[in-house]
């Protein structure tokens, strides 16, 4: 071989120095293996003469020779090592019968030999990014680990920043080692034999034998040295095994390895990297809030560099997160989604990646091949898989939304792969990075990949038996979840819900199976309901009752289909007759298979429709004959359910005393089980009510400060079942109950307020309808615009007729007509009361305060005493005969300060005394605090009786 130490050759883009054994490009070296090297010097200095083969190989292997095959093996290495990084040109000639020629010019320059012999410090890392956005943790976290480990390998899916990260490590602990870091970039290795000769070639080592690892060893215990060996995944045998060596025999050396897969050998740490943190789901953000999270800025940083102008806007923080969301923080995929904002804007590229993830949009020219696209980036991992790897992969992308070990063996595994082979694909899989975790025992692939995996699926024309086989195992999970206890159903189902809608989707599309879809819906239609998903339940039941035919019409399928969509339409579109005889379909097909569960359900629904219409007459029979079912079945729930339906019904029908036994009765001899079975299935929970209605009771005879009590129980009840529908029950009772009581101390304002969101969030259209109605009524109180405030009100009640909900409507009109006159607007006060075509003859829990607010308008509007206190009277009559306490004191109040004779006012005034002598506690409330004030003369009065300002 050459001794000329000094001596540097120059062909194409290369420089080759003789003495050290080291090809480079521009910065980047070139690794050859020893026998590569020895080829291209002999080659290379007889540049443009043939060299014999027989020379080769004696000059290459002078000890025991080598035969012709072995020649050419290392010749065809040193031709791809060379066309890798200068494509298209022909270096090496093959001269038939002769040799070998080099066969491109070679200039040579003479090099200053250096003192010491061993090759003269040069950049050996790649550059770090001017700026790496949300790494810094993880660059500390690594640095931690390399100084208490000595081997730590960082992990993680193609295009999330392994590679960024580890340079920055690198040039961090730069100073530490004294500048002897190496980085080795092993993609371009061809071969798991060449990763020692990089390493040699990267030290500048001549190595002339097959065995490198000792010359390394030697050259490596000379100082303490940091290893990066990059992409390893490619030939992660040869790499782990000379790591493993190399990490066990030097005791100063440290390495760090990026790699979709872990090594898997002693003395090794893994370090997963995950994609750049994004905004949760449910946050609505600034745009201010938004550029907080890495992946934000990352997008924002890279629209800029196409189009400088580009300012992420409040409205459009929301779009960006969406996107970043969608691609799972990773760094590659938010650079290849930003290049294309420019033209489509934020809003239509969240739109195409919400319609199919590109995987083929192209980045950075400069970029690896491997990272010029999502595509690319995939393949590079799925070419290193094995045959059963991928064909598990592709058959995984089924799943939506993440799934069991269980489910995936389940669904995937076949005569073509059996259990045993897909466990340990899993596995397998899960340690390349092809599969992330998500949460405690459950798997998860990343949409980039899952995009990747569901076109191979695809493309192997398995698509349509493995979706069918998913919506099967769903269709058997949810029909065993259906039968068992309603305290395990958020666990075992509600976190499958994108596999319940991928599944669905399916069975419903036109290469699917409508029977797995009707058995799924009807199988999945508690779970709905139970996770408040109202509106996506009304669709997917009513799909699948559009696709009920001879074979499933009339059967228990259709009359769960028809309950659950009857129960939702209930909550999010109303009382309407359609829904109405919806279900009393329900209630038909139930008696016809004498199905006494579902009568009752039916009865329940139909009893809720009728209430809140409201019928109350027609309420009490339904109630009634729930009753005379429940009474057949012997079970204490459903009992328990019939003497709800009776006290609720008496409650709103002014029958005070038997509405509250009857509740008591109710929420004291209760099945647990039954109510969270009730629950389950259409969203009601009696105990909220029975709370919530007892509440209400308590204020009607006299304990404010009791009813507060239940208020609070029933608020606390509903937002520990974490229910939408009991929860804006809750509130609605618990603000009207605080508005009756103290309306101005700013509690029912904010219950009002945060019934509200709740009401707006899920589509309650009943809820939404009285909040504005509320409102409306603050809004006036506060002395706020008269004829905005109508409007308000009137459109609350246009959204309570729309669902047919009338509970509340007159005391809102008659409370708004009040307010009204409290405003000194006493003649459209009456015009409002007038318009709400109220009925003072039909008996309601608030029937005696309509009498009374009529009576304050008759006086506030000229029609005499007489009038006033005819109204006045009726009222305490009214109120008297429901034994209801606190109205009674509202109008004998109103009384007592109209009345202006001393006979008349003297009765009144006992009358007040008397009835306010009744009361054991809430004396701070507002209508005792008025009466007190009336009893001890120090009122005046300036306006209606009930002022409350």
């Amino acid at each position: 071989m050459s001794d000329q130490y000094g001596k540097a050759l120059s062909f194409g883009p290369f420089e080759l120095s003789v003495g050290n054994r080291l090809l480079t490009n521009g910065a980047k070296v070139v690794p050859l293996g020893s026998r590569a090297m020895d080829l291209l010097i002999i080659l290379t200095e007889q540049a443009n003469k043939v060299v014999g083969r027989r020379t080769l190989i004696e000059r290459v292997w002078p000890e025991r020779g080598a035969e012709q095959v072995s020649l050419r093996v290392h010749i065809s290495a040193l031709r791809k090592a060379l066309d890798r990084c200068d494509p298209g040109r022909r270096y090496i000639a093959n001269i038939p019968g002769r040799g070998y020629s080099f066969v491109v010019p070679v200039a040579s320059r003479a090099l200053q030999a250096p003192e010491n012999p061993k090759p003269s410090p040069r950049p050996r890392v790649p550059a770090r990014l001017m700026r790496m956005l949300g790494r810094g943790s993880a660059v500390a976290e690594i640095q931690t680990k390399l100084a208490e480990q000595k081997f730590v390998t960082i992990v993680g899916p193609g295009g999330v920043g392994k590679t960024t990260v580890a340079v920055a490590v690198a040039h961090e602990l730069g100073q530490a080692f004294d500048g002897q870091v190496l980085f080795v970039d092993l993609s371009s290795l061809g071969n798991a034999s060449l990763v020692a000769p990089a390493l040699a070639t990267s030290l500048g080592l001549s190595v002339q034998t097959n065995n490198v690892v000792p010359a390394l060893v030697d050259r490596l215990q000379e100082r303490p040295t940091l290893i990066i060996l990059d992409c390893c995944e490619q030939l992660v045998d040869g790499a782990s095994t000379v790591a493993e060596e190399l990490i066990r025999r030097v005791p100063t050396l440290r390495m760090l390895a990026t790699s979709r897969e872990a090594m898997r050998v002693e003395g090794e740490h893994v370090y997963e990297l995950d994609g750049l943190e994004c905004p949760p789901d449910d946050a609505c953000l600034s745009a201010r809030e938004a550029v907080s999270y890495p992946s934000i800025q990352l997008l924002v940083e890279r629209v800029r560099a196409v189009r400088s102008d580009f300012e992420l806007t409040d409205a459009d923080a929301s779009t960006a997160a969406r996107i970043c969301r969608r691609l799972d923080g990773i760094p590659l995929a938010i650079e290849l989604a930003a290049c294309r904002v420019d033209v489509l804007g934020l809003g239509r590229t969240a739109s195409l990646l919400d319609e199919r993830l590109n995987l083929s949009w192209v980045g950075r020219r400069t970029a690896p091949p491997r990272h010029q696209t999502l595509n690319a980036a995939l393949e590079w991992s799925y070419d290193l898989l094995g045959q059963a790897e991928k064909r598990v992969l592709s058959r995984l992308s089924v799943f939506a939304g993440g799934f069991t070990f269980e489910a995936a063996v389940a669904v995937v595994a076949d005569e073509s792969v059996d259990e045993a082979d897909v466990s340990d694909c899993i596995w397998e899989l899960r340690s390349k990075s092809m599969i992330a975790t998500q949460g405690k025992g459950r798997l998860r692939l990343l949409d980039t990949t899952r995009a990747f995996a569901l076109q191979r699926l695809a493309k192997e024309d398995e698509q349509d038996l493995f979706r069918r086989r998913h919506a099967l195992y769903f269709a058997d999970l949810f029909r065993q979840g259906a039968a068992i206890g309603a305290s395990g159903w958020p666990r075992a189902l509600g976190i499958e819900v994108d596999n319940l809608r991928a599944a669905l989707s399916w069975a419903f599309s036109a290469a699917g199976e409508a029977r797995i879809g009707v058995e799924l819906a009807a199988a999945s239609a508690s779970t709905w309901m139970g996770m408040a998903l109202l509106t996506e339940c009304v669709e997917w039941m009513r799909k699948a009752i559009g696709h009920l035919d001879d074979t499933n019409s009339g059967t228990r399928q259709e009359m769960v289909l028809q309950s659950a969509l009857a129960s939702c339409v209930l909550f999010t579109g109303g009382m309407t007759e359609q829904s109405y005889a919806t279900w009393a379909k329900a209630l038909l097909l139930a008696e016809d298979l004498e199905d006494t569960e579902h009568q009752l359900d039916a009865l329940l629904v139909l009893w809720a429709h009728e209430l809140r219409v409201p019928d109350y007459e027609e309420a009490i029979k339904l109630a009634d004959r729930c009753g005379e079912v429940s009474d057949g079945t012997g079970r204490i729930g459903a009992v328990a359910t019939a003497n709800y339906m009776r006290g609720i019904t008496y409650y709103h029908a002014g029958r005070v005393e038997e509405a509250q036994s009857l509740l008591e009765l109710s929420l004291h001899r209760d099945d647990e089980a039954s109510r969270q079975l009730l629950i389950k299935r259409f969203g009601y929970d009696r105990k909220v009510d029975n709370l919530a209605g007892l509440a209400t009771l308590a204020w009607l005879r006299g304990s404010p400060d009791q009813a507060r009590r239940f208020n609070k129980m029933a608020i606390a009840e509903a937002r520990q079942s974490n229910r939408a529908v009991n929860l804006c029950g809750a509130l609605t009772f618990a603000s009207l109950g605080a508005y009756l009581t103290n309306p101005l101390d700013g509690e029912a304002e904010a219950l009002v307020d945060e019934l509200a969101g709740h009401a707006g969030k899920y589509s309650l259209q009943n809820y939404q309808g009285f909040c504005l109605g509320m409102q409306a009524l603050y809004k006036v109180r506060q002395g706020g615009d008269v004829s905005a405030a109508a409007a308000m009100l009137y459109a609350g009640l246009e959204k309570l007729s729309a669902v047919r909900y009338g509970i509340f409507d007159w005391f809102l009109q008659a409370e708004f007509a009040m307010c009204m006159a409290l405003a000194n607007r006493p003649r459209e006060g009456l015009g409002a009361f007038e318009r709400a075509g109220i009925d003072l003859g039909e008996s309601r829990w608030y029937g005696p305060e309509l009498h009374r607010i009529r009576g304050e308008l008759a006086l506030s509007n000229g029609e005499g005493l007489s009038v006033g206190r005819q109204y006045f009277l009726r009222a305490l009559e009214l109120a008297n005969e429901q034994a209801s306490l606190s109205w009674a004191l509202r109008a004998a109040t109103s009384l007592a300060i109209a009345e202006k004779s001393v006979g008349r006012k003297e009765a009144a005034w006992r009358t007040l005394q008397a009835t306010h002598a009744k009361f054991r506690e809430g004396f701070e409330t507002a209508d005792l605090r008025l009466a007190e004030q009336v009893l001890n003369g120090s009122h005046r009065r300036d306006g209606p009786a009930n002022s409350m300002w």
